[in-house]
């Protein structure tokens, strides 16, 4: 492996811990509140002949172990990565498969204190695909492209996990299946993003985002009440946020260094959805990384165009109407006026957006075969809106906090661009996926979002962000006590 697949997981056990929550809170959502009618799954003929061996029951257990393993065995080791964001797709796949369609097994009568114990432990929800067969299975499969010997492990281990669901009665051969397909498709995309050098880190962050997209968007037309589509849309625009940020970091071909490979899936991921093409948008921030703060700077030519903000703190009602004004549609509605003005050649749309167009019209193809009219126009309406309001303000705000209107404008600070020093809340909403360190990635803007922290010195200026309403806003007539603010160069 090379480039940033390369590199080890710096906290492989804090990785593993985020794992069990995030997907121990999907699973006990799937199999607690079902969404749409629960497809009931009967033995076959096969599956009546298997019989149940109450004493396989900590075997079926085991099941727990398979992460906790791989990390003990793979940590400081480059081969875990690849084999970690394996197993955390299929079993991610597999939560997605049971939220959109929910199955419930027909178990046998237990007439055994183990079983019996299983089986109110353990929902009869979530039958297929099975995650004990999905996980076990993407391991292997994945040490085997890798050449790795652990692969004899994990391959027992899934022969193990496949005899053990039977045994138990908690799954049937049809599930086996399901579960081994998905195991399968997951090392395979995994085993072709390593040939291909494709950055698992932002590929991984990519999907996470994508499945709370899918998990809020299915909440909410299940509930159908108004104060969950509120709900919905805030998630909604600000995982929205963190894909325009991973985006962002495209646009220097951070995900992969094969160009068209790259513009293809950050197009597919957010750029064709978003309605924001990577061709467009990449010679824009570019020009903005070579002329930033000077006139010819994007942001300052299209970006606030016509907007009271200008680098400075504003008055409550400038404040006001600038982030209303996002809010609202009006500044996007100025940028692309200034835009159409300033003369720009039209956009040169590759391969690699028709590839991923093609994609989306797949996926807008079968939701029209699958939803009815009412719930397409949910759907539209709980993608387009934020995206479009919330989303954009969001973005906004943050491209506020990181550019000033020049050296000494905050005082001790040299430079046009910030960084922040920020929390949990910070890195959630506003700075997702260390685009803090704002000023780290101009100086280097080829080094990846998660290897910005590794620039950082212990002597590095970073604001606190309760500075950051202390940058935008005056509280009238008065300057923040700690700030000094110029008027920025014209």
């Amino acid at each position: 492996m090379s480039g940033a697949n390369a590199l080890p997981i710096n906290r492989p056990w804090a990785l593993l811990v985020a794992y069990l929550v995030v997907t121990g809170l999907l699973y006990g959502f799937v199999t607690h509140f079902p969404f749409g009618q629960i497809q009931t799954i009967e033995p076959g003929w096969a599956d009546r002949r298997i019989p149940v061996i109450p004493a396989t029951v900590p075997l079926y257990l085991s099941y727990l172990l398979i992460m906790p393993v791989l990390v003990g065995l793979g940590r400081n080791q480059d081969w875990l990565l690849p084999v970690f964001f394996a197993g955390s797709v299929a079993a991610l796949g597999c939560l997605v498969c049971h939220l959109f369609h929910p199955t419930m097994i027909a178990r046998p009568n237990a007439h055994d204190a183990w079983l019996d114990w299983l089986q109110r432990a353990d929902s009869p929800l979530a039958a297929s695909p099975s995650g004990h067969i999905a996980l076990p299975m993407a391991i292997a499969t994945t040490l085997a492209g890798l050449r790795r010997r652990l692969a004899g492990l994990f391959a027992a281990w899934t022969a193990l996990l496949a005899v053990t669901v039977l045994t138990t009665g908690q799954h049937y051969l049809a599930d086996v299946a399901a579960g081994a397909i998905v195991g399968i498709a997951a090392a395979f995309a995994t085993l072709v993003c390593v040939r291909f050098d494709v950055n698992l880190r932002t590929m991984g962050a990519l999907l996470i985002e994508w499945i709370c997209l899918l998990f809020a968007i299915r909440i909410a037309i299940a509930v159908n009440a108004w104060y969950v589509y509120m709900a919905a849309m805030l998630v909604v625009a600000s995982r929205q946020h963190a894909l325009f940020i991973l985006y962002h970091d495209a646009t220097h071909y951070n995900i992969t260094r094969r160009r068209a490979l790259n513009d293809f899936l950050i197009n597919t991921a957010i750029g064709v959805p978003g309605l924001v093409p990577i061709e467009f948008y990449r010679p824009l921030h570019l020009d903005h990384h070579r002329n930033v703060g000077t006139p010819d700077d994007p942001e300052r030519r299209f970006l606030y165009v016509g907007q009271p903000w200008q680098f400075q703190p504003l008055k409550t009602f400038a404040l006001a109407r600038q982030i209303l004004g996002d809010l609202f549609v009006l500044n996007m509605v100025r940028n692309m006026a200034a835009y159409r003005r300033s003369g720009a050649e039209p956009i040169r749309l590759s391969s690699s957006f028709h590839a991923a167009a093609f994609v989306w019209s797949g996926i807008v193809a079968a939701l029209v075969l699958l939803c009815s009219a009412s719930t397409l126009a949910i759907i539209a309406a709980l993608w387009f809106g934020p995206l479009l309001t919330i989303s954009a303000m969001i973005q906004k705000i943050r491209s506020m906090a990181e550019h000033s209107g020049g050296p000494q404008v905050t005082e001790g600070w040299d430079d046009w661009t910030y960084s922040w020093r920020v929390g949990w809340v910070g890195r959630a909403i506003l700075w997702p996926y260390h685009i803090n360190l704002h000023q780290q990635h101009h100086r280097s803007p080829a080094i990846p979002w998660h290897a910005l922290p590794s620039t950082l010195r212990a002597d590095t200026t970073q604001l606190p962000t309760r500075d950051l309403l202390r940058l935008l806003w005056s509280r009238g007539n008065r300057r923040s006590d700690d700030h000094h603010y110029i008027e920025p160069d014209r």
